[in-house]
């Protein structure tokens, strides 16, 4: 599959959702080798993602988390040539574990090392975002799968974001453990990018900062852009929709493989971009 087809994404959406609600109660989970969580949910979703996605013809990438592994230079530059789809089963595992609600279902289509199109899922809240063309529909269902209906999805305005004292801001687990936030916004961390982005556009955070991989972003990325938010590095650099080596680790042989070359700022206004630059001290 290569083409982005709104409907059939927003139904693969809604399978994976269900997939990670049935196995929520009672989550079983492992530790990697990075010391992350991994369910057989994130697993079971990423199998079954990989199979409507990627029928084994040289025509698709799938690029997923659980799948991150054995990567070759040749398979990096195959998906950066050709169609990849990168996929985040569960964005959030440590709370999906704990039975919290902030984790969410990341699906991006990568089409010669750009990202043209992406949706996210929310299923404990019931959101999904996913772009169409120029613009990004949306649609707050039910939270109970047994209810959910997404035949009719709404474009969404794109709406200022203006920097503001009381704004909440998202911060990556890293600031919990070695960095520091010098700034008077209240703060939280949630573990969960896919969480992270879909509140910061309906305006619940201000600001999210995060040193990320691509599947973790990447259905992120095409949304943001057509809503107008920017994406910058701490030097205020724009992070571009190209996938190249100065913003991502493309050394197939780095255990950095896919991940961000530096700490990200995302926003919508240039002064909060600023603020939160000059305030957060990552502890390098």
């Amino acid at each position: 599959m290569t083409a982005w087809d709104v409907s059939r994404i927003r139904d693969l959406l809604l399978e994976a959702g269900r997939i990670a609600l049935d196995h929520f109660e009672a989550p079983r989970t492992e530790l990697k080798d990075d010391n992350s969580l991994v369910t057989d949910a994130d697993r079971e979703i990423e199998t079954y993602l990989a199979g409507q996605l990627v029928d084994g013809s040289d025509e698709a990438i799938l690029i997923g988390e659980e799948s991150a592994e054995g990567w070759t230079a040749k398979r990096v530059a195959a998906a950066l040539e050709g169609t990849a789809w990168v996929v985040d089963p569960i964005d959030g595992t440590a709370p999906y574990a704990n039975q919290l609600p902030t984790w969410g279902i990341s699906l991006g289509q990568m089409h010669r090392g750009r990202l043209e199109n992406g949706a996210l899922f929310l299923p404990r809240t019931g959101e999904l975002f996913i772009t169409d063309g120029e613009q990004v529909l949306y649609h707050r269902g039910a939270r109970n799968p047994a209810y959910w209906s997404f035949e009719t999805l709404t474009p969404l305005p794109r709406e200022d974001h203006p920097w503001r004292a009381s704004g909440m801001v998202s911060l990556p687990q890293e600031i919990v453990h070695r960095g520091r936030f010098s700034g008077h916004n209240p703060v939280q961390s949630n573990g969960s990018a896919v969480y992270s982005v879909a509140k910061l556009i309906r305006g619940s955070y201000l600001c999210y900062i995060a040193r990320i991989k691509l599947w973790d972003l990447a259905g992120s990325l095409p949304i943001l852009d057509r809503l107008g938010f920017r994406v910058v590095f701490e030097d205020g650099r724009d992070l571009p929709l190209e996938v190249t080596p100065r913003d991502w680790v493309l050394d197939a042989d780095s255990p950095r493989l896919w991940k961000s070359t530096g700490l990200l700022f995302i926003a919508h206004d240039p002064a909060t971009l600023e603020h939160m630059r000059t305030h957060y001290h990552s502890g390098r």
